[in-house]
C-alpha cells in the first residue's frame, strides 16, 4: 500500500512538474474557485477544519491542511503545512517550497521536500531571467584559453614548420582561405557517410568503421584546431608590428607571445560576454559578436589548412622547403669556388668529376 501511495505521489509531481513550467506562470495570477476534488489547482487552496477532500496538486501557491486529505498533497512553488489535528492519508510533497508538520498534524506518507529551483523557474515579474553568475561563464573561457596555449606551445615545439605553412598559406589570400574553410565544412558530412559506405560494402571494412569515423573526426578537429592557431598567430603578429615574413621556427619566444596575443583577442569577446551576465541583452548580443568572429577565424584557419595541406605545402613548396635544391639543376659555385672542384687545405684545387644534373622523374 505505502508503494502505490508513493507511485501516485511521483505521478502527480510530474504532473505538477509539466504544468508548472513558465507557460504556466502566467495561470497564476488569476483567481481559481474552489474546485472539485482531486483536481489540479492553481494558486493558494486552504482545506477547512473539519471537511474531507481527495489528493490535491496545487501550483504557484501554498496549500495549508486544516482538515483531512484522503490521498497526497503536492504543491509546486509552495509549501505545504499540516495544521495540528489536520491528516493527510498520503504523502505531503513540496517543490521548491517546504512541507512543515506542526505538533498534532498527522501525514501517513512520506514528507519530502525539494528546494533546489531548476534554471528555468528562476524568472522574474518581467519575465526577464534571474541573473547569473559571471564565474562559470569565466571559468568555462579561460579554461579554452588555457587548453588553446598548451596544444599551441606542443605546436611551437613540436611542429612550428606546420604552423609557418599554415600561417603563410593565410597570409597570401585571406579570401580564398575562407572559401576553402567553407567548401571544406560542406564536405565533411557528405566525405563521412561516403567512406562509411565504401568501407560498408566489404565485410572487412564493416570492422573498420568505427575506426575510420574516429580518425576523419580527429582529422578535422586537428585541421580546426591547427588553423585557429595559425589565425590565432598571424593575429598576434600582425599586432606586434613583427615583419610578415617572420617564422615561428626563427624564435619561439616571440611566436609564443604573438600566439598568446592572438588567442587573447578571440576570446576577449567571450570574457566580455561572461562578465556581462547582469545584463541579459547586452550579454546576448556580445556573444552572438563572439561566436560570429570565433567562426570566421576557424572558417579561414580550417581553409588555409586544407590549401596548405596540413602546413606541409606552401604555394606548391614543402614547408621548410627553403634552400632545397630544385629537381634538375646544380648549383654553380659555393664560396667563389664550383661545386664541381675539391678546394684542398693547401690551396691548390684536385680536379673531380664535374657532376650532371639529376633528371626529374618520369611519369
Amino acid at each position: 500500500m505505502t508503494a502505490v501511495r508513493r507511485l501516485r505521489s511521483w505521478l502527480a509531481l510530474g504532473a505538477a512538474l509539466l504544468l508548472g513550467s513558465p507557460a504556466s506562470t502566467a495561470l497564476s495570477a488569476q483567481p481559481a474557485p474552489r474546485p472539485a476534488e482531486g483536481a489540479v489547482r492553481v494558486g493558494a487552496l486552504t482545506v477547512p477544519a473539519g471537511t474531507t477532500t481527495g489528493g490535491v496538486v496545487v501550483l504557484q501557491g501554498d496549500v495549508d491542511v486544516q482538515g483531512t486529505v484522503e490521498g497526497d498533497v503536492v504543491a509546486l512553488r509552495g509549501d505545504v503545512t499540516v495544521r495540528s489535528g489536520a491528516r493527510v492519508t498520503g504523502n505531503a510533497v513540496s517543490v521548491l517550497g517546504d512541507v512543515r508538520v506542526i505538533p498534532g498534524g498527522t501525514v501517513a506518507g512520506d514528507a519530502e521536500s525539494f528546494s533546489q529551483e531548476p534554471a528555468w523557474s528562476r524568472v522574474g515579474e518581467g519575465g526577464a531571467a534571474a541573473t547569473a553568475s559571471p564565474w562559470r561563464g569565466l571559468t568555462l573561457t579561460l579554461g579554452w584559453l588555457a587548453i588553446l596555449l598548451l596544444i599551441g606551445i606542443g605546436v611551437l615545439v613540436s611542429g612550428s614548420t606546420y604552423l609557418d605553412g599554415v600561417a603563410d598559406t593565410l597570409q597570401r589570400s585571406v579570401g580564398r582561405a575562407i572559401a576553402a574553410g567553407l567548401v571544406g565544412q560542406l564536405l565533411v558530412l557528405p566525405a563521412l557517410v561516403t567512406m562509411v559506405l565504401l568501407l560498408v560494402v566489404t565485410v572487412v571494412g564493416i570492422l573498420a568503421v568505427p575506426l575510420a569515423v574516429v580518425a576523419l573526426i580527429l582529422a578535422v578537429a586537428g585541421l580546426l584546431t591547427l588553423g585557429f592557431l595559425a589565425v590565432s598567430f598571424v593575429t598576434g603578429r600582425a599586432i606586434a608590428g613583427a615583419p610578415g615574413d617572420w617564422k615561428a621556427t626563427a624564435a619561439r619566444g616571440e611566436a609564443l607571445r604573438a600566439l598568446t596575443v592572438g588567442l587573447l583577442v578571440y576570446l576577449a569577446l567571450w570574457i566580455a560576454a561572461a562578465a556581462l551576465q547582469g545584463l541579459p541583452m547586452v550579454a546576448f548580443v556580445v556573444r552572438v559578436a563572439a561566436l560570429g568572429l570565433t567562426w570566421v577565424a576557424a572558417t579561414a584557419g580550417f581553409g588555409a589548412a586544407l590549401l596548405s595541406r596540413a602546413g606541409t605545402h606552401t604555394g606548391g613548396t614543402p614547408a621548410g622547403g627553403a634552400g632545397r635544391r630544385a629537381v634538375g639543376t646544380v648549383p654553380a659555385e659555393r664560396d667563389g669556388v664550383p661545386v664541381w672542384q675539391t678546394p684542398t687545405p693547401i690551396g691548390g684545387i684536385v680536379a673531380a668529376r664535374r657532376p650532371t644534373a639529376v633528371p626529374p622523374p618520369r611519369d
